[in-house]
């Protein structure tokens, strides 16, 4: 899912998730051949649960049952504060007054990133891109919600966090932009909601996964940027191993 940028943006964070983080900088891995996703739990002892854990993601939905869930609220009305190229995704940091209200919890937004192609899919489909949005309370749990986007029209709000502009792993742009200006997160609040993990080492799990059913849009030669910069930065879906997926 995604890797610490900074030691700043993550004073906060629970004891488990700055550890595992810290350990992150000194271990390489990546998407492909002998540090890609199927030997991230070889790499480190801290990047087991990689390879061992039951309860792993992103996932493929292609069965949800049916529940009665209860109401999301995001309210982003703070502003972004910089966007950094760490080498594995692009990761947007932002400021605070950003919260996502969920299953009576309060969770803070901590940054949101991207990644190219989708990590989760609908019925076996892939999208072109597919943003997360990572939150945590104050008990350190931690609540992503997750936006797919479709080919489509240009999305001005890729422009406005200046993607174009990171060229280079490593390179941080300060960037203030108000969040609800950016328009990455659809208006319908219908959503899929499971249990599952870190979609990057050290692939905790614990966490709680909300993608929304609305998609967004994005043009083809915005993805075509973001690969080039990046590379292609997805996790394949992983087993449900008994695990439900509900809407």
């Amino acid at each position: 899912m995604y890797r610490r940028s900074t030691i700043a943006i993550w004073a906060t964070c629970v004891s488990w998730f700055i550890t595992a983080s810290a350990a992150a900088e000194d271990v390489h891995w990546g998407y492909s051949g002998e540090r890609g996703p199927e030997h991230w739990g070889e790499l480190s002892d801290d990047y087991e649960t990689c390879g061992e854990g039951r309860f792993q993601s992103p996932v493929d939905i292609t069965d949800p049952r049916k529940a009665e869930l209860g109401p999301i609220a995001l309210s982003y009305r703070g502003s972004t504060i910089s966007t950094v190229n760490n080498g594995h995704t692009i990761q947007v940091d932002v400021g605070p007054g950003n919260s996502l209200e969920a299953e009576n919890q309060t969770y803070s937004l901590v940054q949101f990133h991207l990644h190219s192609p989708s990590e989760h899919r609908i019925q076996g489909q892939s999208f072109p891109l597919e943003a997360h949005f990572v939150h945590e309370n104050d008990r350190g749990e931690l609540a992503v919600v997750s936006v797919l986007f479709r080919d489509g029209p240009h999305h001005r709000g890729l422009s406005m966090i200046g993607v174009p502009a990171i060229l280079q792993a490593g390179d941080k742009h300060p960037i203030v932009v108000p969040i609800a200006d950016l328009g990455f997160v659809p208006e319908g609040r219908a959503y899929y909601r499971y249990s599952g993990s870190l979609t990057t080492p050290p692939c905790t799990e614990g966490v709680l996964w909300l993608i929304l059913k609305e998609t967004g849009s994005v043009s083809k030669e915005q993805v075509a940027i973001f690969v080039k910069m990046i590379g292609k930065d997805a996790r394949d879906p992983q087993p449900l191993n008994g695990r439900l997926v509900f809407h």
